[in-house]
Parts: C-alpha cells; structure tokens; sequence
C-alpha cells in the first residue's frame, strides 16, 4: 500500500499502544525464586521463514533454560511495524527485543554500513567469519556504546540478495535503468541501486507485496530465503541473480534491559542464541535451494548475470561515499582480505 503522512501517523500511534500493552512486567522474587518475566521480540517476517523461525526457537529456548522464569512473545509479520521503527523502540527503551538486519542498523549507526558495501562479501561462510570475528564484534560494541541496542545471534544469513521484477531479466547494468524497485530503508542499499541506474523506493518490508500487486513498483531486492515470504512469485515474473549484498541479520536487545535481569538469565539468552543461530546455519542453503526450485515451479524465470565486474565498476561510487563512516578503505580491505 502506499505510505502517507496520515497512514504514517496512524501506524506510528497503534504501534505506541501496542508497545504500551505488551511491555514487559517483572514479578518480584518470592522466597529468593528469581523473578517470572515477559518480555516482545518483533520480526517483520511470517511464521514460515527461516529467521522468523531462529526467533521462536530461541523464545523457546529461553523459555526452557529459565524453567518458564523468561517467556518471550515473538509477534511476527510486522504486526508492531517495520524494522526501522521496531530497532527504534528499542533504542528508545520502549520495547525489549527486534530482529535487526544490519541494513536498518544503519540508520542508528553509521558503522554497521559496512557490512551492507555491494559485493563485499564473496559468499555466506565470509560473511560469517567476518560479522562472528574481531571486525563485527568491534562494529557491534560500538553500536551498543551509541544506540543502547546490543546484538544476539549476530551473522545469520539474509542473502546473497538479488532483484525481482515484472519488467525483464536483469542481465547487464542497463538492465536495472528506469526500473522502479522497493529497497529496504537503508542508506547504502539506496545508494547501490541509484549508482546501478534504478528508481528507488525505499519502503517497509510488510508493504513490498501489495506494492508490487498493484504496480506502484516493479520489483524489488531480496534473498532467496525470502523469496517465498514476500509472494515474490506471484508478482513478478523474473529473479536475477544480481547477488549484489550478502548482509547479515541478528536479534537486537536493550542493553539496559539485557543488563538488569538476572545473570542466570543473561546466560540462558545468549546460550539460546548461539543455539539458534548454529540451527539458522545449518538450515539455510537447503531452504535457499528449495525455495529457488519452487518459485521456478511456480513460473518464475531465474538467470545469472553477465559481468560481475560491470556491476562492481558501476558501485564504486558507493565504496567512495562511505568509506570514511564505516571506517575507512584499511578496514573495508581488512573485510574483503579475511579468509
């Protein structure tokens, strides 16, 4: 649907209600039990995808680790809203945790730009060597010193991604010219797509599908993984494998909020974590492999591009603008150079 300023003010109030009704309450401790504790984790994503599921796994492990002590209500499909608004809750104290691609971090911190660079990543597995080593966890604890948001189950998988479309395959630069496509509220990834020659519009991730059904864009960009979860078949008749971002996603927490509970529950959120992150990595490729046999079932034509080269040279103005906010070309060299 198309975004308005009076849609806008109405979703930005329902979202403070619900915010308000399902903040987290505290029990106090009877007899030296720790105390019963509810807390939110909100996914833009339906019930079925492979993130959405980490999340409900790791609600559940916690549950279980805690012997029912924290319970944590996933509420799925962007019922509280998108990314951007969800990770800003957070920041803001108002809501406990959030799913977090790196791409709508961005906007709180400039840092974490650096993992959404176009072809950055030359596949998942160096990503996740990348995001899991010294370089993410120095971009993540900076994060959490700005913003007050601290990452759990950081570098899971959300790529590589690439452009679906109503319109023709993308198979050359010129491909993407005058082609309106959703990208996420994400600075670099706008950047990357007005450098490649598209019309962007940066739009939340509940509203892509309607979007694309009535016309008011083409296409948009999205990993296999989602390509089910957004209806993308049913909308667009081409995915090209354009792979141009590999970026991660993790869960977001209030670091305040992290900070004040019991440190047995501390513990059982990030054992939790690491569980579920380690069941998201062992599921992914084979969800990414099923979903691309399916939407090709369903009749969507898939194809490679070109010339990598030819996109990398087009994006290079991209690397240029940013390199100083992510911290510098030695430290964008310092990604690409790690085995």
């Amino acid at each position: 649907m198309r975004t308005t300023a009076v849609g806008s003010a109405i979703r930005a109030a329902s979202l403070g209600l619900a915010f308000a009704l399902i903040f987290a309450w505290l029990t106090p401790a009877e007899s030296g039990e720790l105390p019963k504790i509810q807390a939110t984790l909100a996914s833009v994503n339906g019930p079925e995808f492979i993130t959405a599921r980490a999340e409900m796994l790791f609600a559940k492990k916690v549950r279980e680790k805690t012997n029912g002590g924290l319970s944590i209500n996933v509420v799925l499909a962007g019922a509280l809203g998108g990314m951007k608004e969800t990770l800003e809750a957070i920041a803001d104290g108002n809501l406990q945790f959030s799913q977090a691609t790196n791409s709508s971090l961005g906007a709180l911190y400039g840092g974490t730009l650096l993992f959404d660079l176009p072809f950055l990543f030359r596949d998942n597995d160096h990503m996740r060597r990348v995001v899991r080593g010294p370089i993410g966890q120095q971009v993540y604890a900076e994060l959490e010193k700005r913003t007050g948001i601290k990452m759990l189950m950081a570098g899971m998988a959300d790529g590589p991604r690439s452009v679906y479309n109503n319109r023709r395959p993308v198979r050359v630069v010129a491909d993407l010219k005058g082609m309106k496509l959703r990208v996420p509220e994400a600075l670099v990834t706008i950047d990357t797509f007005k450098a490649l020659g598209a019309i962007t519009t940066p739009m939340a991730y509940p509203e892509v599908y309607m979007a694309a059904k009535q016309g008011v864009i083409d296409g948009a960009e999205t990993p296999l993984s989602a390509l089910l979860d957004i209806r993308a078949p049913e909308v667009a008749k081409y995915y090209s494998l354009t792979k141009h971002n590999d970026t991660p996603v993790g869960v977001g927490v209030n670091a305040k909020w992290f900070g004040g509970l019991p440190k047995a529950y501390q513990d059982a959120i990030m054992e939790a974590g690491n569980e579920a992150r380690l069941w998201h990595d062992s599921e992914f490729e084979t969800i990414c492999a099923a979903a691309l046999a399916e939407a090709k079932r369903m009749g969507m034509q898939v194809n490679d591009i070109a010339d990598i080269e030819e996109f990398r040279k087009a994006v290079e103005p991209v690397y240029a603008k940013y390199a100083d906010r992510v911290g510098g070309r030695k430290l964008i060299q310092a990604v690409i150079d790690t085995k």
